[in-house]
């Protein structure tokens, strides 16, 4: 599955032990409802299966992205399952940090950890 707005390349991958949405773009008011379509479509097919979401290639967000990950996060948790963010461009990670939304969501430093089993 893989849904595009003009600045924003969405790609949904099911492999490995959780389902992984890979962002490439901007995450910003024009991107928004499309990419909160996606993610609960995805939310919506995994139960209680962690989510990660790929930011590595998002150097952008907006209020309005935050408003997605925060939503997606709520849907998760209600669903028993949690919202994983990974591979956070600095600019983005600093937008978490000054929200104090970096105390909200979890974060991993990379896909490859996000995806790795707990010990």
């Amino acid at each position: 599955m893989a849904a595009d707005s003009a600045d924003l390349s969405v790609q949904v991958d099911h492999l490995g032990p959780h389902p992984l949405v890979r962002l490439s773009g901007d995450v910003d008011l024009e991107a928004a409802p499309a990419l909160t379509e996606t993610l609960r479509a995805v939310l919506d097919t995994i139960g209680t299966k962690p989510l990660v979401l790929d930011l590595t290639e998002v150097e952008f967000m907006d209020s309005s992205g935050l408003g997605v990950l925060v939503g997606a996060h709520q849907q998760a948790a209600v669903q028993g399952g949690a919202l994983i963010l990974a591979g956070l461009h600095p600019r983005v990670a600093k937008i978490l940090r000054i929200t104090k939304l970096h105390k909200v969501f979890t974060i991993a430093d990379s896909v490859d950890e996000a995806l790795a089993p707990e010990a």
